[in-house]
């Protein structure tokens, strides 16, 4: 039974959520463009850059959005919080993964590039996960302590999580896939960035939902009044959540904005 509800903002996880099996599921899609003629805020809430998500929040006309998993904060092109690594982290981890042979990829607010070609083994990684086309600018070596830093992807296997979490306390290592890693602030996360969102919109947390699929989105099921996880999520993200929904692929999306009565 849809149930009138005070929800005065959404915030919305991409991968596994909105966009599935390389693209934007339409039924979600066509709920997210009624909020937008409800007026009612949304925003991406993703561990995506914002060249990786800049694409299906422009198809969608969404003006806000919380990257790095919570790192950086825009409302349209205003930044309005930012949380790069600091330099000595960013020097230490590709000095530790070039030892190691591990290639890495660098993301900055507005571009990603590596310092040595990608090899093609891990192209299809890459091309799973709609990522951007990654360029390789080894001349950026010599400009890393002069750019804000956000994220650090790593190409390498389940064994090495654990070395660099002690070799870099001030970061945790995000598996996303069992060949490939996200380096991420230990002090950074979704919920953050949201936290400062809101603030600048003047909407309480209470009064937010958030709706998404991975364990990335625990902060903001607790932090926000009103959640949901996917169908498609796994248990222990399930039960993190108030509410759960449909599968991503059926418009689980769609179907919590009406539970809400948002549509």
């Amino acid at each position: 039974m849809k149930t009138k509800q005070r929800v005065k903002m959404v915030f919305l996880d991409i991968d596994g959520t909105l966009f599935v099996n390389g693209r934007i599921v339409p039924k979600s899609a066509a709920a997210v463009a009624k909020l937008i003629e409800n007026q009612i805020p949304v925003a991406v809430c993703t561990g995506r850059s914002v060249i990786h998500a800049q694409h299906v929040q422009a198809s969608l006309g969404i003006p806000y959005g919380i990257y790095f998993n919570g790192g950086l904060v825009k409302a349209g092109e205003r930044e309005i919080f930012s949380l790069p690594f600091s330099r000595d982290v960013v020097r230490g981890i590709l000095e530790a993964a070039e030892r190691r042979d591990i290639q890495a990829i660098i993301h900055t607010h507005d571009h990603a590039f590596s310092l040595r070609p990608i090899p093609a083994e891990y192209l299809p990684v890459l091309a799973s996960y709609d990522f951007p086309p990654i360029v390789c600018e080894p001349t950026m070596a010599e400009r890393l302590d002069d750019i804000g830093v956000f994220q650090l992807n790593a190409f390498m296997t389940a064994e090495w999580d654990d070395v660099f979490e002690r070799e870099f306390p001030e970061c945790y290592v995000y598996r996303w896939h069992e060949r490939a890693v996200d380096f991420q602030r230990r002090k950074s996360d979704k919920s953050i960035g949201a936290l400062h969102l809101l603030s600048h919109l003047g909407i309480a947390p209470e009064d937010a939902v958030h709706i998404g699929d991975g364990g990335n989105d625990i902060g903001m099921f607790r932090t926000m009044g009103y959640s949901y996880a996917m169908g498609n999520a796994s248990d222990d993200v399930k039960r993190a959540a108030k509410r759960v929904t449909s599968r991503a692929d059926e418009g689980g999306v769609a179907d919590a904005l009406a539970e809400l009565g948002l549509v």
